[in-house]
Order: C-alpha cells, then sequence, then structure tokens
C-alpha cells in the first residue's frame, strides 16, 4: 500500500501527527488527512514537502486566526 506519515514541524524538530494517511484534502488554511480506517485529522498549517519515495508528509502549523 501506499500510505503516508504526516510529520509536523515544531521547535523542538519534527513529531508524527499521523500515521496510514490515504488522503489529503486543503480547505483553505486547513488540510484535512484521512486514514485508510477512516480517522480524520483536521489541522491549519501548510505543506513544506511531500516525500513520495519515502511516504512522509512535512506540514508546517499556521498560528489560529486572532478573534476580533
Amino acid at each position: 500500500m501506499c500510505e503516508a506519515t504526516v510529520f509536523l514541524n515544531t521547535a523542538d524538530g519534527e513529531q508524527v501527527l499521523m500515521r496510514d494517511v490515504m488522503q489529503v484534502r486543503p480547505e483553505g488554511d486547513l488540510l484535512m488527512f484521512a486514514s485508510l480506517l477512516g480517522e480524520q485529522k483536521l489541522v491549519r498549517g501548510r505543506i513544506d514537502k511531500i516525500d513520495l519515495l519515502k511516504h512522509r508528509i512535512y506540514v508546517t502549523p499556521l498560528p489560529e486566526p486572532v478573534a476580533t
């Protein structure tokens, strides 16, 4: 199978956000990740790099919008 692992870039380095990702769907500044088993995660961020050979997706979080 061709599942990917999503890594979140943080100040402390890379942290695994989600494994076995089968679908990535951008929704504005949000990214929806879905796994083979139907698990979903919604993250405010941007994709920095996709490594298809290693099945990895690297994401940098975006700051939350300021409420007015």
